[in-house]
C-alpha cells in the first residue's frame, strides 16, 4: 500500500509539472526571427544605376510587414526595373509577397534619374521614381489613372545598417 502511495505521488507530481510546463510552452509567444531590411545603397555609372533598400511610406497605404526593394535602371534601354518583396510575419506563419514594375526613363543626368511606370489598361495606378544620385536617396510616388480610385501617396528609400 505504501508503494502504491509513493507511485501515486510521483504520478501526481509528474502530471503537475507537465501541466505547468505545457501551459507555459503553449502560452508563450512564438519565436519570431528578426528580419532586417537591406542596407540603403545607390551605385551608378554612366549607363546603369542600381538601388537597394526598402520603401518607407510617408503618405498613402502602408503595407504590413518588412519590405525590400532593388531597382536597376539602364540608360541605353531607357528602362528601370523595380523588384519589391514584403515579408509578413503573423501567428500562423509567414507570407511572402513579391512584385516587379517596369518604368520608362523620363530624365537622366549626373544627379538624378526619373522614370514613370509603364502601365496597361488593366492598371489602376501609376508609380513614378526619382533617384537622387548625389544625395544617395530615392522617392516613389503613386496616383490613380483615369476614373480609378487610388489613394495617392509617396515613399522614401531607407535601409538598415549591416
Amino acid at each position: 500500500m505504501r508503494r502504491f502511495g509513493l507511485q501515486a505521488a510521483f504520478v501526481l507530481i509528474a502530471l503537475g509539472a507537465g501541466t505547468a510546463l505545457g501551459g507555459f510552452y503553449l502560452g508563450a509567444a512564438p519565436q519570431v526571427p528578426d528580419v532586417i531590411r537591406p542596407p540603403l545603397d545607390i551605385m551608378a555609372d554612366a549607363d546603369e544605376v542600381r538601388v537597394w533598400g526598402a520603401w518607407e511610406v510617408l503618405a498613402g497605404y502602408v503595407p504590413p510587414g518588412t519590405g525590400a526593394v532593388e531597382i536597376r535602371c539602364f540608360r541605353q534601354a531607357g528602362l528601370c526595373v523595380e523588384a519589391q518583396a514584403n515579408l509578413l510575419q503573423h501567428t500562423e506563419g509567414e507570407d511572402l509577397m513579391a512584385e516587379a514594375r517596369l518604368y520608362q526613363i523620363t530624365a537622366w543626368s549626373d544627379d538624378i534619374v526619373e522614370a514613370a511606370q509603364l502601365t496597361t489598361s488593366a492598371d489602376c495606378g501609376q508609380n513614378r521614381l526619382e533617384i537622387r544620385l548625389g544625395e544617395q536617396g530615392a522617392r516613389r510616388s503613386w496616383s490613380g489613372i483615369g476614373a480609378c480610385e487610388v489613394d495617392p501617396g509617396h515613399a522614401y528609400l531607407v535601409g538598415d545598417p549591416l
